[in-house]
């Protein structure tokens, strides 16, 4: 009895002590279901997931700036490069998205998306190391 007394209050100790590790910030992780497997590929339906897509690239960005986690300089070039990306799904889809088009599209997102991803994981403008 008192070996495992002895051991359950051991896991527990190990357990409390690892719970503050899963609240500290990560990096975003972009996962999604490109092309809209189920629905079948549609131009229109497709541009609209792209859209949303960088849509929450562009809030990740506002988000990781008002936390500090990129500097201003770093915020201001994703935002540019999401606000770029934005316009060419805007500009290929007036006259619907063929093949191609959804590829590059789907490329040039996922660039911005490790972009974002690297420049979030940098450490360079963390509290305590904040720059101007």
């Amino acid at each position: 009895m008192r070996k495992f007394l002895i051991t359950a209050a051991a896991a527990v100790s190990a357990l409390s002590l690892a719970a503050p590790a899963s609240a500290q910030w990560t990096a975003p992780v972009y996962h999604y279901q490109p092309y809209n497997y189920g629905y079948g590929f549609n131009g229109h339906r497709f541009a609209r997931s792209m859209e949303v897509r960088v849509q929450r690239i562009r809030g990740d960005i506002r988000n990781m700036e008002m936390r500090r986690v990129v500097s201003p300089r770093e915020a201001r070039t994703l935002d540019n490069e999401a606000r770029l990306v934005e316009r060419r799904i805007f500009n290929a889809s007036r006259n619907g998205i063929n093949n191609r088009e959804a590829r590059n599209l789907e490329i040039r997102i996922q660039r911005l998306e490790r972009h974002v991803m690297r420049e979030a994981s940098d450490w360079n403008n963390r509290p305590g190391r904040y720059r101007h």
